[in-house]
């Protein structure tokens, strides 16, 4: 039962884990300006994204 909940704590933090560093980043580049401080600011909008996400669903998700 504790290696059900510990696989499922891994794949929801992979996930963050694309969002905050890949996923933000890459959509911020690409769609609003084509620079570096766009995609830092991709950066702060995917890990804050994530943290909302964690509090909301990601934490429900996990048998305790």
């Amino acid at each position: 039962m504790m290696a059900d909940s510990f696989q499922t704590f891994l794949m929801i933090m992979l996930f963050y884990i694309l969002l905050s560093y890949v996923i933000g980043p890459m959509l911020f580049y690409y769609f609003v300006n084509k620079s570096l401080l766009s995609a830092g600011n991709g950066f702060v909008a995917g890990s804050i994204l994530s943290i909302v996400l964690w509090y909301t669903y990601g934490s429900k998700m996990i048998n305790k």
